[in-house]
Parts: C-alpha cells; structure tokens; sequence
C-alpha cells in the first residue's frame, strides 16, 4: 500500500497525467518488480515468465532465443520464493525477539493478579486487582481465572496482564486479606433485618463493635462537653454571687 500510494503521488504531482490513466501502467510495474523476500517478481511466480517493464522493454532487442529465455521453471522459482520466505520470517522473528524475556508459563491452580483498566482508575489505585486463581490454560498463552472468594464468574485474560502472586507469606498475607474484604462487603451490603450471630467474633464484628463504640464515645463526649460548659457556667455564677455578699459585708458598718 505504501509502494501504490508513493507512486500515485507521483504521477499526481505531474501537470500531464491523471492517476486514473495510468493505472495500468502502475499495475505492470508492480507485477514486474523483484521482491525483496522472495527473489522474484509476481509476474514470475504466477505465469512462469520474466516480465520487464514498458520502459526496460523498448531498449532491449529481442534476440533469437528470447522466448526460450523469457521461460522459467515455475515449480523450482516457486519452491525457493518459499524457502527465501521462511529464512525472513525466521529472521524478522529472532529480531523481534532479541532482549525480550521469555515468557514463564502459569499452571493451574496458580494464584495470580490481574492488571487494572487505566480507564478504571485513578492515579492512586493499585495497577493490579486480585488474587485469582488459574483455572485452565488456553491457547496462545492465555488463561481462565475466577476469583478466589467462590464467584462462579470466568475472565479469559492474557499472560502479558497476569503477574503472579508472591509465594510465602507475603502471598498468604494477601489472599487472607481478599478473603476478609470480600466477607466485609457481604457483610456491609446485608439487610438490616438480619442478625448476627452471637459467639462469633471476627474482624466485621470488631469493626463494626468498634464503630458503633466510636460513635458512642463522640456523641458521650458531646454529652459531657454540654454538661461541662452548664457546670462552669454555674459555679460561674456562683462565685460572682458570693463576692458580691463579701464585699456588701465588709462595706456595711
């Protein structure tokens, strides 16, 4: 496409000449071209033949043997335009690779986190969301992961947005920590009907035992604050009062 357009430009930019006239002179001379990969021109892979362009075609006499010469073995051009296409994949391939890290494929029942939208987040948000676990390996190294707090929904995601969790206990420390914000968010999204049980105590239960204290603290602080300023306002006023009967005392005779 780059080659069309380069040559439509061409003989755009010429005051004498219409793109739409020479169309077929642009088609002559990419189907007489020799190609960088294979070696040879379309011309020649699909007919057999050598083809020259109009210009190459009026400076060259035809000679006595011409048209023995203009034939070619069509199956032999054939198999080395094959052969000269693989050896260029396999170089184009080995420099596309060159200093890419090789690629360490997960196995199922790994856990693993998943990286975040950029569309979905803000500049402080974690770059990845998780853990999941692995539960099939597909094709192309990609794999099917659902989350590890029961949800029976599937993601298909590929290894390049996949980072594996830690092993140890860096990594039991953020699967625990999954686990307990999910129970938190069911816990938090529960009717108000329904009741806890009592005997257990987990971390919701603190959580919520210490909000509600929390607020009870504010609202006894707001309490004793009120209380506080009616105290000193009396004692205030009673302090004024007894001054006042000193001094009419000590100025009576």
């Amino acid at each position: 496409m780059r080659t069309l357009k380069s040559l439509l430009t061409i003989i755009e930019n010429d005051p004498n000449k219409t793109w739409r006239d020479e169309l077929g002179n642009v088609q002559l001379t990419l189907n007489s071209t020799k190609s960088t990969v294979t070696k040879f021109t379309p011309t020649e892979l699909m007919f057999g033949i050598h083809s020259q362009s109009l210009g190459l075609s009026k400076i060259t006499p035809p000679g006595p043997d011409s048209e023995q010469e203009m034939r070619i073995d069509l199956e032999s051009a054939r198999q080395i335009a094959s052969n000269n296409i693989q050896k260029a994949a396999a170089s184009d391939t080995q420099r596309f690779n060159k200093g890419r890290a090789l690629i360490k494929p997960y196995s199922t029942g790994d856990f693993v986190f998943i990286k975040s939208s950029e569309r979905n987040q803000t500049k402080l948000d974690r770059k990845f969301r998780g853990p999941f676990v692995i539960t099939s390996v597909l094709d192309n190294d990609r794999y099917e992961l659902k989350s590890i707090t029961g949800s029976h929904h599937s993601f298909k995601y590929a290894h390049e947005n996949l980072r594996p969790v830690p092993r140890g206990h860096d990594g039991l420390v953020e699967i625990s920590t999954s686990l307990m914000n999910e129970e938190e968010e069911e816990a938090m999204t529960a009717p108000d009907n329904v009741e806890l049980e009592t005997g257990h105590l987990d971390r919701q239960d603190c959580s919520d035992t210490m909000t509600v204290g929390s607020e009870t603290l504010s609202a006894g602080s707001d309490t004793l604050t009120a209380e506080s300023d009616a105290l000193s306002d009396t004692l205030d006023h009673e302090i004024i009062e007894h001054e006042v009967q000193i001094h009419a005392e000590q100025d009576s005779p």
